[in-house]
C-alpha cells in the first residue's frame, strides 16, 4: 500500500476504530462481561479511549486545524466533548474504586455522550480525512 492509499483510507480507519469503541461499550452495557471482569474491562476501555482522544487533541486536530482552518469550530467542539468524556471516564474510575456498584449508570451516561460524539466526529472529519494527502507522523 502506498503512502497516498493509506492516507486516503484514514477516515475509514477512524470509523473502524470508533466501531471498536462502540462494540466494547455495548459489551460493557450488555451484562455479557462477568462481574468479576467488569472492573478490568472498564479500566482497559477507559485507558484506550483516553489515549485515542489524547492523540487526536495533540496530533491530529492541530494538523487538521493547520491544513483546514475552516474546521476550527468543529475541532473546538470535539476538544470540548473530549473534556466531557474525560470527566465521565474519571467518574467511572472513581465508582470502580469505590466498589463499582453503580458503574452501569455511569457507563450508560458515557454511552449517550460518546456515541453522539463519535457520530459527529465521523460526520465532520471522515470526508476530510479521506481526501488528505498528509497526516502527522505520530497519529
Amino acid at each position: 500500500m502506498t503512502e497516498q492509499q493509506r492516507l486516503i483510507a484514514w477516515g475509514d480507519e477512524l470509523i473502524k476504530l470508533h466501531d471498536g469503541f462502540r462494540a466494547d461499550l455495548a459489551n460493557l452495557r450488555s451484562g455479557r462481561v462477568a462481574p468479576a471482569d467488569l472492573r478490568t474491562h472498564c479500566l482497559a476501555f477507559c485507558d484506550a479511549l483516553h489515549l485515542h482522544h489524547e492523540g487526536e487533541d495533540n496530533a491530529l486536530f492541530p494538523h487538521l486545524g493547520t491544513e483546514h482552518p475552516e474546521l476550527a469550530g468543529v475541532l473546538a467542539r470535539l476538544r470540548a466533548e473530549h473534556q466531557v468524556v474525560g470527566g465521565l471516564l474519571a467518574r467511572i474510575r472513581r465508582v470502580l474504586e469505590g466498589g463499582g456498584e453503580e458503574v452501569g449508570e455511569e457507563i450508560d451516561q458515557l454511552a449517550t455522550r460518546l456515541e453522539a460524539h463519535l457520530d459527529y466526529e465521523e460526520e465532520q472529519l471522515v470526508p476530510v480525512l479521506n481526501k488528505m494527502l498528509t497526516l502527522p507522523d505520530d497519529v
